[in-house]
């Protein structure tokens, strides 16, 4: 079990176990998040299986000092990280330069930043985490990477993530090449929303289950989950827009690309969903293996479950 997920199951069960949890002095400092789930079950069915790491990087991450937390990031409570985005919105001017003296770093994925992130983070350039490669540049990727040509000893590097796993484990890896003042974001942004709302906070939350993203409001207990469904994004912003046709979401609707051999994780507005058969493009509508288009919160099965019920139907036509 990370710490960043748990079994869904009524509130007051999830409160009864959290208590339940937290009486063994063992697990007596975990923090434990609750969010609504407004669509049922978020985990429909319990899946435990062994996993030697929550995250991976390429080369592995069994070779960094983990367990030394000297060598992590210095980790902020979400009170302390409001004071310090302070600074960073004074410096931010929409792009880094080589005066800035705090940089705001988004160590998750593009899509999860598509949908929601501070004021003043830049957009990830990966979809997959074991592909970040912030501070390690090449010359010809130099301009890319937000840390490249900084100064590593005078510069405050902010990094956050959904629940802080994955700035534990890129922070050792900045640690080794000599970046000075890390600072992460204790508990993520998930306990940032719970404790002080959405300050400096743009859009939904991005979540790895069935809800795919969350707004600010769901980490508040008290509030109902039909208040919540609405998305809270300003009209102005930047981010958060159809994949394909560009504009504005009026909700924000991740989905798989239906060509199974792309299944990209895009945004799309309802009006380019059928148009494309629920495909991120043109090309990929013509694919051979095609899934079909998803309604509502549906999330796709495995493709034998598609391919079976093809061969079904076909026999019945015959």
């Amino acid at each position: 079990m990370s710490r960043e997920s748990m079994p869904s199951g009524p509130y007051k069960d999830a409160v009864s176990y959290v208590s339940w949890l937290k009486d063994d002095e063992r697990f007596s400092h975990i923090l434990v998040q609750i969010s609504h789930s407004f669509s049922g079950h978020a985990f429909p069915r319990l899946k435990l299986r062994y996993k030697p790491s929550l995250v991976q990087l390429e080369g592995g991450i069994s070779h960094l000092p983990l367990l030394d937390l000297s060598m992590r990031a210095k980790p902020l409570t979400p009170s302390q990280w409001r004071s310090k985005l302070e600074k960073v919105n004074k410096d931010y001017q929409g792009n880094v330069n080589l005066n800035t003296t705090c940089i705001l770093l988004d160590v998750r994925n593009g899509y999860e930043w598509d949908v929601g992130h501070f004021h003043g983070a830049e957009r990830p350039d990966v979809d997959c985490f074991r592909s970040t490669s912030y501070g390690q540049s090449e010359s010809e990727d130099i301009d890319s990477d937000p840390l490249a040509r900084i100064d590593k000893e005078n510069t405050d590097i902010l990094m956050y993530c959904t629940g802080g796993i994955r700035c534990d484990v890129y922070s050792a890896i900045l640690r080794q090449r000599g970046f000075k003042n890390l600072y992460t974001l204790k508990g993520g942004i998930s306990h940032y929303l719970w404790s002080e709302g959405p300050v400096d906070w743009v859009g939904n939350l991005f979540v790895f289950d069935a809800r795919l993203s969350l707004p600010p409001s769901s980490y508040k207990a008290e509030v109902e989950p039909e208040e919540f469904i609405k998305l809270e994004v300003s009209e102005s912003s930047s981010f958060a827009k159809c994949h394909v046709c560009s504009t504005q979401l009026s909700a924000l609707r991740h989905r798989n690309c239906a060509n199974l051999d792309c299944n990209l994780l895009f945004l799309c507005c309802a009006g380019c969903t059928s148009p494309l058969k629920g495909c991120c493009c043109l090309e990929c509508t013509s694919a051979p293996r095609l899934r079909p288009v998803l309604i509502g919160q549906q999330r796709y099965k495995k493709w034998h479950h598609y391919r079976d019920i093809e061969m079904q139907n076909s026999r019945l036509l015959t």
